[in-house]
């Protein structure tokens, strides 16, 4: 019984340590965390980075960075067309890249990532997890789905549009 108490004890300490230590406090919406910096509409078009693990006797890969095609940009200074976008390692309190799905749009409002990193390249993006920085969309019902502001998960984009003009 001793060894089991002892195993849980180290279990969550040990899930402590790898917790997102998150800095927004309060409204931690895409209309808050798209106020500066870069937002685009975007395509995913493929994942370009992964991990390899072993499960079951078997070699799986984790895609850890995908590039995105830009669509339409809404504010920054971004000029290429493609950009990448790096995801969770497990622990990187960002989320993980297989979220989004190849061919899907979002909308995103990314982190400018300053220094090269087995996590990351200059002047490539992350998320993060603290906050809503990205969001699901659907061109075809021209829809916006997620957390664009407190209670609002459903929105049409062209109410996005005249926001992010504001």
């Amino acid at each position: 019984m001793f060894k089991y108490l002892i195993f849980l004890i180290t279990l969550f300490y040990s899930l402590e340590l790898i917790a997102c230590d998150c800095e927004c406090n309060g409204d931690c919406s895409f209309s808050k965390s798209s106020t500066g910096g870069f937002v685009a509409l975007v395509k995913i078009i493929e994942y370009s980075k992964y991990s390899e693990y072993k499960f079951n006797g078997e070699i799986k890969k984790m895609p850890l960075a995908m590039k995105a095609e830009i669509i339409k940009k809404y504010k920054g200074e971004e000029s290429r067309e493609i950009i990448q976008i790096w995801g969770d390692n497990g622990a990187l309190c960002r989320p993980y890249t297989d979220y989004f799905k190849i061919g899907k749009h979002y909308l995103i409002a990314p982190n400018k990532i300053w220094g090269n990193s087995k996590n990351g390249k200059i002047n490539d993006y992350s998320f993060s997890s603290c906050f809503t920085d990205f969001l699901d969309v659907d061109l075809e019902k021209k829809m916006v789905y997620g957390e664009y502001a407190p209670n609002m998960n459903e929105i049409p984009l062209n109410e996005i549009e005249e926001d992010l003009k504001k």
